[in-house]
């Protein structure tokens, strides 16, 4: 504190020992030495110091709803008085047990205090928990001291996915009954030269041939890329709807989360059969949306978990057809079984709706069944509507939705999409997933 502080109580004292002397009054004589001596016993009296205090934590990934520890030991060695311990946690986090703010008292002598607190992250996300610092207070508040602040710790929480074990015990599900429509021309690159290409965004930089781009004389200036002749491999494409009305709801169980856990189950299924997975979120909060170039194994599940934490919600700037014209060349290429992610209530045309979004939705899915045409696969476009948990509990809106979304499904699967609805509170998306390929058995 400042000697502000310590004049509050010197002064008043003074000021009662001399009234308690010129008026001969004993009473206010004995609160002025009361006083003056409370003053001098506070400004002797030294704070809390000697501080040690150490902050952990057991793991900086968890899963998205997990709970999350962080350890707090402060050893005090002499002193007494107040201390003060403050962690500043992410408006993201819960604190579900204990509290980031503690206020102890120490007495004199070396004394030890467990501080710890729990919290739990609803949301996905890269965030830190700032650095935290300690202030000590002597009896009467005069004199303070502050220590320095601790280093920061960045804790990642990752979309919580619900294994797909099950379904890796069906045997059938890595092919259809035309197994080779299955196969597309992508995977580990192969020796042999197939030609000359311009480059696309998502080719390695390792594939430009800079001698043929030097030569070149294209209006565009795109260098050339060497295309090879890729192994066979079964190929996955997932579009993710992010716009806002995904985002509705308790921050665990909304259709945005659960597009995120069905994503994530996908990939997991897929890649751990060896096939090619490519992805892109549309509605971003970024506006452009993010694409995950095609490519296999753990790696890309990794590169898509990556993805899947830092995405956000945004407004409704794009739609599922602009999405597949940004993914048409991979998609000619590829040949993928797609899935496409969202909900179709919200693309039901209301009265006074001018947004036509319903025929903007099904003319994306007849331009994705018209580019996978050569693959002669039926149901190689599946829409997946997951229910928003806010209709679930109000039968006449759940009602309302259910025929809007039964009206939009038949004009989906009138397009040529097979449309797969998803009741995340009632079952996992493997249990839909499973549902899914037993007719292909």
């Amino acid at each position: 504190m400042t000697r502000r502080s310590l004049s509050a109580w010197v002064l008043p004292g003074i000021v009662l020992l001399l009234l308690g002397l010129v008026l001969g009054n004993v009473a206010l004589l004995l609160s002025g030495i009361f006083v003056l001596i409370t003053a001098l016993l506070a400004a002797a009296l030294s704070p809390p110091s000697g501080i040690v205090l150490e902050r952990s934590l057991p793991r900086t990934t968890v899963w998205s709803g997990d709970t999350l520890t962080v350890d707090r030991r402060l050893v005090a060695r002499i002193g007494i008085g107040l201390l003060f311990v403050h962690d500043i946690v992410p408006v993201e986090a819960q604190v579900v047990s204990g509290s980031n703010y503690r206020v102890v008292w120490k007495w004199p002598g070396q004394m030890e205090f467990d501080l710890s607190y729990v919290m739990r992250f609803p949301r996905r996300g890269n965030f830190v928990l700032a650095s935290n610092g300690w202030e000590s207070q002597s009896p009467f508040g005069v004199r303070s001291a502050r220590g320095p602040k601790g280093e920061p710790f960045n804790v990642r929480v990752v979309p919580r996915i619900h294994g797909v074990t099950r379904l890796n015990e069906v045997r059938a599900v890595t092919r259809s009954r035309r197994h080779q429509d299955d196969l597309t021309r992508i995977g580990a690159l192969g020796t042999e030269f197939r030609e000359l290409r311009p480059y696309q965004p998502g080719d390695p930089i390792k594939r430009i041939n800079w001698k043929a781009s030097a030569r070149g004389s294209r209006s565009d200036n795109l260098p050339l890329v060497n295309e090879l002749e890729p192994e066979a491999r079964r190929a996955v494409w997932v579009f993710l709807d992010m716009a806002e009305y995904m985002d509705v709801g308790a921050a665990l169980t909304n259709p945005l989360e659960n597009t995120i856990e069905a994503s994530g189950a996908l990939a997991q299924y897929y890649l751990w059969k060896g096939s090619t997975l490519g992805a892109l979120a549309y509605n971003t909060s970024g506006g452009a949306g993010e694409m995950l170039p095609p490519d296999f194994g753990r790696k890309q599940f990794n590169q898509l978990m990556n993805l899947l934490t830092r995405l956000r919600s945004g407004p409704e700037r794009q739609d599922l057809l602009q999405a597949v014209e940004r993914c048409k060349d991979f998609l000619v290429r590829l040949r993928p079984e797609v899935f496409v992610i969202t909900r179709l209530d919200v693309h039901y045309t209301r009265l006074g709706d001018t947004t036509d979004s319903l025929n903007r939705l099904r003319a994306a899915v007849s331009r994705l069944t018209a580019l996978g045409a050569r693959s002669r696969g039926s149901g190689r476009v599946r829409v997946v509507h997951v229910t928003p948990e806010e209709h679930r509990g109000d039968s006449r809106t759940a009602d309302l939705m259910n025929w809007e979304t039964r009206l939009v499904a038949e004009s989906l699967r009138g397009a040529g999409a097979s449309v797969l609805e998803w009741s995340p509170e009632a079952e996992q998306f493997s249990a839909v997933l499973a549902r899914h390929i037993v007719p292909y058995a």
